[in-house]
């Protein structure tokens, strides 16, 4: 049962947790797993248990912009990108993100891990994080393995309380895809849980195979344990902030949290600690509103400085996303399932049918992924890396560069410069761009992701109402090589499409189409039309202090004895993956540190 505002309000818990997200509810059913602590969650959203809108695959991207599920966020207008605003949706509910994402689920290369270790952050590396991925996964293999699939049962985990599988139902156009890359060098990857992602896969999702139902934060670690009396969850009740008094040592701790519910505002204490789980736009926030931050962000918004820590709320990193379009050739299109038929009334129906006997489109997912290396898809990789390197150099000479931001550059240029896979390519059954569909056409969407970008970005609270929405300013597109690494994956789906069998299967490009050739052309399109993956990191990064770091390696807020972070806020390089495995390894790894049973 979820908890009463007269069952929390005035009381003390020995943990409370800001935010029944992803993370959150990690934390809290591996610390209520000692039955002598007490944890309460506090979610800013409802509950929205057992709803079939969130549990049926075929609800995916249909809670965006309905305020009963979606935070529905926007940027500030982007200069960059011709003063667009992006909306980021965002989940609200218990579950958070968990429970609208598009169900990709699998694990960034071992590099991007070891990266946050080099950045000063000792003992955070694959090694340590591995342990955590396995721990949180059940992995229900297929039952047998295929051309396409054949999974290494040692790389998964087969206990942990989410439920992991392969999607029931091929498209077709895998096989295609996979063929048409190796004719340009690129190979498959049979097992990319493994660390090594280079290379084109297919992923696996967070559906259960058996109830055909997805499986997310609330129906994997709260629901299972919601009888135990020492976890207690409240719904609708917005963190206003974190109340703080000043410890003997000169640093603040956390006595607990100011709420609002019902429009009244109420306290709650804690005994031990305060963890904000609350993602990577509302943890800056609640920092903020409680007076840890850069003073001249809280002076401006009308809030007392308690910490002075101006890294809250900087260092974001956002991956963006845009398909190219084509259509499937109308003589071999019943070969192939995309969610073009579900725009029809009557192929909306009979596909949620065929999803109860796991067939149909409601049975595929978006799981044809590759991840490869800038020199594996562009033939000016190293002019490109060289001019990267020549501006990271006068940047940091002419000081528009910090020495903080350069520890980071350098190691991402490393990355290229050592082939690691920092592009992103999906081949997606449908439309995902940009303009319209063709009536009665399907599609095939080569969406061109960039998931390491140079841009940094803030997040900031703009007054001292919990309530009004954060200053989210992502600065997209505002380093040059965010741009040519977008052109250039552009230029290497163009190449693609013209590899058999793909040029067999797909009509000319629609999007963004032969009149766009030249770079400044292909550079202002994805600019103006890309979407957000709604996977931002960093605004809480873990990193040194001197480093505008927000927490240490314990996931503590610096000058503080007692309040912690766990979630994706806490990345401080972003990772060339979809965010939701690493969210609940993340979890489990922050819950073993708060029991003590990490030194790190």
């Amino acid at each position: 049962m979820l908890a009463t505002i007269e069952e929390v309000s005035g009381k003390s818990f020995d943990y409370i947790i800001a935010g029944g997200g992803t993370a959150g509810l990690v934390v809290a059913a591996r610390l209520t797993e000692d039955s002598s602590v007490s944890v309460l969650v506090l979610e800013a959203g409802p509950g929205n248990l057992d709803d079939p809108a969130i549990l049926t695959p075929a609800g995916f991207g249909s809670h965006f912009g309905n305020p009963k599920y979606d935070w529905s966020y926007k940027t500030v207008p982007q200069p960059s990108c011709g003063g667009r605003s992006v909306v980021w949706n965002r989940g609200k509910m218990l579950g958070g993100s968990s429970a609208i994402n598009f169900f990709e689920y699998h694990r960034p290369a071992m590099s991007d891990i070891n990266a946050w270790e080099k950045l000063g952050n000792k003992g955070w590396n694959w090694d340590l994080l591995k342990k955590y991925f396995i721990k949180h996964e059940q992995f229900i293999p297929p039952k047998q393995d295929t051309e396409l699939i054949s999974p290494d049962l040692k790389e998964h985990g087969s206990n942990g309380p989410l439920k992991v599988s392969y999607p029931l139902v091929n498209c077709n156009l895998e096989k295609p895809f996979f063929e048409a890359q190796e004719k340009l060098g690129i190979n498959r990857v049979k097992e990319p849980f493994s660390g090594n992602t280079k290379g084109s896969w297919l992923t696996p999702v967070t559906i259960d195979p058996v109830t055909i139902q997805r499986t997310y934060a609330a129906n994997a670690y709260y629901q299972p344990n919601a009888s135990r009396k020492n976890f207690i969850v409240m719904t609708d009740t917005h963190v206003a902030k974190v109340n703080l008094s000043k410890s003997g040592n000169g640093e603040m701790t956390a006595t607990g949290i100011s709420f609002l519910h019902d429009g009244k505002l109420h306290e709650v204490k804690a005994n031990k600690e305060v963890i904000l789980s609350s993602g990577t736009i509302g943890n800056p926030q609640i920092l903020e509103l409680s007076g840890i931050g850069d003073p001249s962000v809280l002076r401006t918004a009308g809030v007392d400085v308690a910490i002075d820590l101006p890294g809250v709320g900087s260092n974001i990193q956002e991956h963006t996303y845009l398909g190219l379009l084509h259509k499937i050739r109308k003589d071999v299109e019943d070969n192939y399932l995309t969610f073009d038929c579900l725009s029809k009334p009557e192929e909306l129906a009979k596909n949620l049918e065929l999803l109860k006997e796991g067939k149909g489109v409601f049975g595929t997912s978006i799981s044809c992924m590759t991840f490869v290396p800038l020199a594996a898809i562009s033939p000016d990789a190293e002019t490109i890396q060289k001019q990267l390197k020549d501006s990271m150099q006068n940047d940091f000479q002419s000081g528009k560069l910090s020495a903080a931001l350069k520890k980071q550059y350098e190691v991402q240029l490393q990355h290229i410069q050592h082939k690691e896979p920092s592009c992103e390519l999906i081949c997606a059954q449908g439309f995902f761009s940009c303009g319209s569909p063709t009536p009665d056409a399907k599609h095939v969407s080569l969406t061109v992701c960039i998931n390491h970008p140079f841009s940094r970005g803030t997040i900031h609270i703009n007054s001292s109402d919990p309530l009004e929405h954060p200053a989210i300013d992502p600065h997209y597109f505002e380093h040059d090589y965010d741009t040519q690494n977008a052109v250039e994956i552009v230029k290497f789906c163009r190449r693609l499409v013209e590899e058999e069998p793909f040029k067999s299967i797909l009509t000319d490009e629609t999007q963004p189409g032969p009149e766009k050739q030249t770079d400044q052309e292909l550079a202002e399109w994805y600019k103006q039309n890309f979407f957000t993956t709604y996977h931002t990191v960093g605004s809480c990064s873990m990193l040194p202090r001197e480093d505008a770091g927000v927490v240490d390696t314990k996931l503590k807020v610096y000058g503080t004895t007692n309040l912690r972070v766990v979630d994706i806020s806490i990345v401080p390089l972003h990772i060339g993956a979809h965010m939701q495995a690493t969210a609940y390894a993340i979890g489990e790894l922050g819950a073993d540190i708060i029991k003590g049973k990490l030194n790190l």
